[in-house]
């Protein structure tokens, strides 16, 4: 999986997760719960974040946390100013 930078503009249910338009970097448990993160079963504590970079997510009162992806270029648009970035305003995919 590519390297992924920035804060996550966009929350999706876990079975609503869009891996077309959307790169998730974070996984959010609404309540007490056990999340199926990239294949592996993960206990969470309700109001729990995990910052990870997610190609597959389902669980109940899971969130994918996220950015919308460049249809054009196939990269996430960073939520970061440019300076954090080390000059580039794309997320690599």
């Amino acid at each position: 999986m590519a390297i992924t930078r920035g804060f996550p503009t966009v929350i999706h249910l876990a079975a609503n997760a869009d891996f077309t338009k959307f790169a998730y970097i974070g996984v959010y448990a609404g309540a007490d719960t056990t999340a199926i993160i990239n294949g592996s079963s993960v206990t969470m504590i309700g109001s729990s974040k995990i910052d990870i970079k997610v190609g597959s997510i389902s669980g109940a009162n899971v969130y994918a946390l996220g950015v919308p992806m460049n249809s054009a270029t196939g990269l996430s648009y960073s939520s970061e100013p440019e300076e954090h970035l080390g000059g580039s305003t794309y997320m690599e995919q």
